[in-house]
């Protein structure tokens, strides 16, 4: 048995401009055949000064509308087997069949999406039943497939299964082995290739999620001359979700099946909307400063963006909070260490530094006050009193997480748990979405010297 993605090195690099293993017109299944389904419609572009991701509306219809399906898709090569061992008579499992059997039943009950369909990935997808597709997972692969190819199965979910509301759900250790190490570099082109092949949509996204489980079974390193381990592991390898759609459809997907699974996280292209956001001038300020807001007296203080100063200096400088309700967000983004190395403040003819980001404590949601309302804190200080109104944005830089790099090896002849070239597949899916790294999302605030 192989593990997932064998490559031919005899056909050399031109055979990656080629389909794949498969046909990618038309998927034959073991019911049927699936016919090609036309591709998304991009959306409309949103002006702005500052290119940001486009986000969905916030509106209340988008947000409970179901799914039109969801496409889940289990691969079953032999490198799989060891996640997926036949039971025992002590009837041990392992984290993997535990937690894609849960997950398999969650898919199946949910009212999130209108169609739920199921397909074992061997040389191609075969469409299955959610009875027998779990009863592969707690039971073991009964035939493993010899190989699958990544490529060619990406490819295949972007030419047949991509529609709008859609998204296909694909489980596997994700090994991209080349039999020869000559096509490693060329690892991040398959992908984006595979992603762009049937034509590029520009509002696609994948969401990464990683796991370990305890591994009973054969091992295949990716680089077969490595040599296959038997009766393996002593450690956890890695295994993965992706979630591959439109944008919207996979930010709604991993909200309602994913979010609140712990797990390792990053996402790539899946727009958010701009979080709830305001200055809060009774909340850990100093310095003389108000709501510069027109009518900022005769409301409820969750809007308030115009900081009027009267006076600054290093000696008495100002300090505000703005509040930010992140829920809206995936776990990676809410993180605070993630947020503080990737919230910045960027002003104009400013001295203003974010000196702090923070989460919401028990004792500021149970609060009467308006800090109850948010999750996260940035406090910001300035010494110089503006001259006159000026722009102030707090802006999240969307960044790899540093999960990707410590799991990534060049090596995996030893069992461990990091996955062969890990970065280099996400390498391709970031390239997909440009050359430009758009920001999570940014709020505006201004600066203006008291009347």
């Amino acid at each position: 048995m192989s593990s997932l993605s064998r490559l031919l090195p005899a056909l050399g690099l031109s055979l990656l401009l080629l389909p794949g293993c498969y046909s990618r017109s038309d998927m034959k299944t073991e019911e049927g055949t699936a016919t090609k389904t036309p591709s998304d419609v991009p959306p409309t572009e949103v002006p702005g000064a500052v290119p940001v991701r486009t986000p969905e509306p916030a509106t209340e219809a988008a947000t409970t509308q179901p799914l039109q399906a969801v496409n889940v898709f289990l691969e079953v090569s032999g490198s799989m087997e060891g996640f997926m061992p036949k039971t025992g008579a002590s009837g041990e499992n392992t984290k993997f069949q535990q937690h894609v059997a849960q997950f398999l039943s969650e898919v199946n009950r949910t009212s999130a999406a209108r169609q739920k369909l199921f397909y074992r990935i061997k040389e191609r997808p075969y469409k299955d039943s959610y009875q027998a597709i779990s009863g592969t997972v707690r039971s073991g692969i009964q035939q493993p497939a010899k190989s699958t190819d990544i490529p060619s199965v990406l490819d295949t979910l972007m030419t047949n299964y991509y529609q709008p509301g859609t998204v296909s759900v694909l489980i596997s250790d994700f090994i991209y082995s080349p039999k020869n190490a000559g096509a490693i570099p060329y690892i991040k082109t398959d992908i984006t290739d595979a992603l762009t092949r049937s034509g590029a949509k520009s509002d696609m996204a994948v969401s990464v999620y990683g796991y370990t489980s305890d591994f009973r079974g054969t091992y295949y390193p990716a680089l077969v001359a490595s040599g296959k381990k038997t009766n393996c592991c002593d450690t956890e390898i890695p295994y993965y979700i992706w979630v591959v759609g439109p944008a919207s459809a996979v930010r709604q997907f991993d909200a309602a099946l994913l979010e609140q699974q712990p797990a390792k996280q990053a996402h790539f292209g899946v727009t958010y909307p701009q979080p709830g956001y305001s200055v809060l001038n009774k909340f850990q300020n100093k310095g003389s400063w108000y709501y510069g807001d027109a009518g900022a007296s005769k409301r409820n203080a969750d809007t308030y963006r115009v900081i009027s100063v009267s006076e600054a200096s290093a000696q008495q400088p100002v300090e505000f909070v703005v509040g930010l309700n992140l829920q809206g967000l995936p776990s990676q983004y809410r993180d605070v260490a993630y947020l503080k190395q990737n919230l910045k403040l960027q002003g104009v003819d400013t001295d203003a530094k974010l000196l702090d980001v923070f989460a919401a404590t028990d004792q500021n949601r149970a609060s009467s006050g308006p800090e109850s309302k948010y999750t996260h804190f940035a406090k910001v200080r300035l010494t110089k009193a503006p001259k006159a109104a000026r722009p102030l944005v707090l802006r999240l830089q969307d960044q790899r997480p540093a999960w990707v790099a410590q799991w990534t090896t060049k090596n995996d002849a030893t069992p461990a748990p990091k996955t062969f070239a890990l970065s280099s597949l996400l390498d391709g899916l970031e390239a997909q979405g440009g050359a430009e790294k758009k920001p999570i999302f940014e709020v505006p605030l201004t600066l203006q010297p008291a009347e």
